[in-house]
């Protein structure tokens, strides 16, 4: 209505109309928040914590999207299992902060592992590659003869990528989560990542941060711990703002 317009001047001073969509107070990522905005402390009950990234349909039911490290543990979950809000190590505990059950994850494959065995470093039981196996048995047989204590031991080459680390949960109720991501606001839709686009993140341990991107091709190792290492390919770099989370 032409009444509720702000005038364009005020006793002669001009006058703006800036929308800037809701004001909310600061949230503690690390605290318990229902519903739980993306960059909250979340987590599979048996890590420490991690990041809810944001929230994702699949057959139209609402998901929450994260990694696999935080949520599907590494590999080491299984489906149904509990997530926590906020994780574990912010006070998390079962029953009381369980918001999503775990519902799918894509395996990390770690070197020195099969597709068929992703989580287990050193693929112990594959049979791996007969003439490795024979030359390292008559090396190890000599370096004994001669009393040597260095032994050799066949290694599998990772030929195979890992592309993303993710992981998708189910909320108890959808009530409990919510579309926004902290102090970066609710997110339109996706888009290509390309060299110098402007990014921004918000993350349980590092906060909101922001970055342009450098690279879009990066292959880089990445160690899970626990003698765990993993190709990831096809990676974009932006610096380090996701250090330490």
């Amino acid at each position: 209505k032409n009444e509720d317009l702000v005038p364009s001047r005020i006793q002669g001073i001009l006058t703006d109309v800036i929308p800037t969509g809701m004001i909310s107070a600061f949230q503690n990522p690390r605290q318990r928040l229902r519903p739980a905005p993306g960059g909250s402390s979340i987590g599979h009950f048996a890590i420490t914590a991690g990041t809810l990234g944001c929230l994702v349909r699949r057959n139209n039911q609402v998901y929450i999207l994260s990694n696999n490290h935080v949520i599907a543990n590494s590999n080491d979950a299984a489906v149904g299992d509990a997530i926590l809000q906020p994780g574990p190590a912010d006070g998390g505990r079962s029953p009381a902060d369980r918001i999503a059950t775990l519902e799918d994850f894509i395996p990390v494959i770690f070197e020195g592992s099969s597709p068929g065995n992703p989580g287990d470093p050193g693929d112990p039981g594959s049979p791996g590659c007969p003439t490795s196996n024979f030359i390292s048995s008559v090396l190890n047989t000599a370096a004994s003869i001669t009393g040597s204590g260095v032994r050799l031991k066949p290694y599998r080459i990772q030929n195979f990528e890992n592309k993303v680390d993710c992981a998708i949960a189910r909320p108890l109720n959808d009530a409990d989560v919510s579309p926004d991501i902290i102090q970066v606001g609710n997110y339109q839709g996706l888009a290509e990542g390309s060299l110098g686009m402007n990014i921004k993140k918000s993350g349980r341990t590092t906060g909101f941060t922001t970055g342009t991107i450098q690279q879009i091709d990066v292959s880089v190792r990445v160690n899970f711990g626990a003698n765990r290492i993993a190709l990831f390919t096809d990676q974009l770099l932006a610096g380090g703002m996701s250090q330490g989370g």
